[in-house]
């Protein structure tokens, strides 16, 4: 691999002690030198890059996605912003009219708070239009599925089936299921349809990659791996094409399967790599199974937690005594309340094992603080944010100054880890920037910004996006900045985002991504 010189450029370092810089070096994957293009003497034969003045920065790390999930075209049926139930039962027509009959019908994205009158959909809708298909519609949540009478009857569900602890089926006044299955319920559809080939799963996570590559990402913390995605994340990585650097989280559901092979957080290469283990605690906003410690606005429920909490705590502390580190997904106040507490009381567990919380969605002013007091990452998406403001502010009303608190807890010194929960939004970061900085949506909405007290940054949002993303994995001595020995994974953006107006943001694009010094996408190529 030849020397690669980049010169003529805007560098955010990242670092600092030293954070611009107009040239960089790269030298067997990893930056030789940072700084000023005067103080170098260009080795011969070095492959050139201009930036023409343009940002340079570290590769961003998409730190909380589901990258098998974002990689399958469309995801079905993409459903992704219908504004009606009619909507959606015009596309799940026009694919069943495209399907042999017997053969599932997938989708997802539906989101009921966009229809008219945002009540959650029925089962009657997809049979009138998939007589003759099973039917499995994931709301963009990702926390809850609707189904037609195919479908239940298949999975056994009829009018008298229990739900599991952790979920619920939805009924209607009469006591029949509505084909709305929420969090651990919805298993019961999903475990008997075909699982996707081995090249079908490597054909996914090559398409996610490339799409990631496109939008400046160099690697992602991918969240509850299963055996399948794993094995193909492994094959990828074997077979000399990962130009990514992927961090598993593997799925609680085959603990005793991870720890009876030995798995380890750290094991692995520089592309691919063990994370950890991602549990859950609570559901979804979306799917009103966020676990609060107060009932919902005008309910009287209060959401659900996945497992007992008991349960929860023992599963997470195996995990830690075996050298795994856990990421516990907590949308609402009492979930996160709950998995602080857990993580409290393990904290003298294998203290070098980093934890963290996915979402961190709505928190206490109590419990702000005790993510920098117990070392434990924030890992949240700035794009939920601007996406839920509408439903955050009528389900929890005055709660929701508390909700996607970034500017709170970074005051407290926590580390923060940004992504996008893709495929449940989009994986572009710079729309996640964006929505961190302004907490208002691409079109402006809502003026001065929604919780304006909660924006951050430019660096901010690009610090939690890099350093705060390999800090969270305990790589932050090689990975996140632009400095001398780190790898050379970095990004060239069209503007200088500490530089243009903040809702210009949203419609910059990456020009270039390297990774380990070799190029991965350049615009236009």
């Amino acid at each position: 691999m030849p020397d690669l010189l980049i010169h003529n450029a805007r560098i955010w370092t990242g670092d600092a002690g030293a954070p611009r810089a107009n040239s960089a070096l790269v030298r067997d994957g990893r930056f030789a030198f940072v700084g000023d293009e005067r103080a170098i003497t260009p080795p011969a034969g070095a492959e050139r890059v201009d930036a023409r003045g343009r940002m340079l920065i570290p590769g961003l790390t998409d730190g909380h996605a589901h990258l098998l999930g974002a990689g399958f075209p469309l995801h079905g049926v993409d459903l992704k912003g219908a504004q009606s139930l009619d909507a959606v039962a015009q596309a799940v027509r026009e694919r069943a009219a495209a399907t042999a009959p017997g053969t599932w019908i997938r989708g997802t994205g539906w989101d009921q708070n966009l229809w008219p009158g945002a009540g959650f959909p029925h089962r009657a809708t997809l049979d009138a239009v998939a007589p003759g298909h099973p039917v499995i519609l994931t709301q963009t949540s990702g926390h809850c599925v609707w189904v037609n009478s195919a479908a239940l009857r298949l999975a056994g569900i009829d009018d008298s089936t229990p739900a599991p602890f952790g979920g619920a089926i939805d009924r209607d006044a009469a006591g029949a299921a509505t084909g709305i299955l929420r969090d651990a319920a919805s298993r019961l559809v999903e475990g008997i349809i075909p699982h996707p080939t081995r090249d079908e799963r490597i054909a996914a996570l090559s398409a996610a990659i490339a799409r990631a590559h496109a939008l400046g990402i160099t690697g992602t913390h991918a969240m509850n791996v299963g055996r399948g995605e794993y094995q193909a994340m492994l094959a990828l990585a074997d077979s000399g094409r990962l130009a990514y650097r992927i961090r598993a989280f593997m799925t609680a559901e085959r603990l005793d399967e991870w720890i009876e092979r030995g798995m380890r957080t750290g094991d692995g290469g520089d592309m691919m790599r063990i994370g950890g283990v991602k549990f859950f605690t609570d559901g979804a906003l979306g799917s009103l199974t966020a676990w609060m410690i107060e009932p919902y606005e005008g309910r009287d429920d209060i959401g659900l937690p996945m497992q007992p909490p008991e349960e929860l705590e023992s599963s997470v502390r195996r995990c830690i005594e075996h050298g795994l580190a856990p990421a516990i997904h907590a949308i609402g106040d009492r979930a996160n309340r709950a998995a602080l507490d857990i993580l409290d009381r393990a904290r003298g567990l294998a203290p070098e094992i980093p934890r963290r919380i996915e979402h961190a969605q709505l928190l206490t002013a109590d419990d702000i603080p005790r993510f920098a007091a117990l070392g434990v990452t924030a890992s949240m998406q700035p794009i939920h944010a601007t996406q839920d403001m509408a439903k955050v502010d009528r389900e929890w009303g005055d709660r929701a100054a508390f909700a996607y608190a970034i500017a709170s807890l970074a005051r407290t010194g926590a580390n923060i880890a940004f992504g996008s929960d893709a495929p449940v939004e989009d994986m572009n970061p710079l729309a996640g920037i964006h929505a961190a900085v302004t907490r208002r949506r691409a079109d402006g909405e809502p003026p001065g910004g929604w919780r304006p007290a909660e924006r951050v940054s430019a660096t901010a949002a690009l610090t939690a996006y890099t350093a705060g993303c390999a800090r969270a994995v305990r790589e932050d001595d090689r990975f996140g900045r632009i400095a001398p020995g780190y790898h050379a994974d970095f990004t060239l953006l069209s503007d200088d985002l500490e530089r243009i107006d903040a809702m210009e943001i949203a419609g910059m694009r990456a020009e270039m991504t390297y990774v380990g010094g070799q190029r991965v996408f350049a615009r236009g190529e």
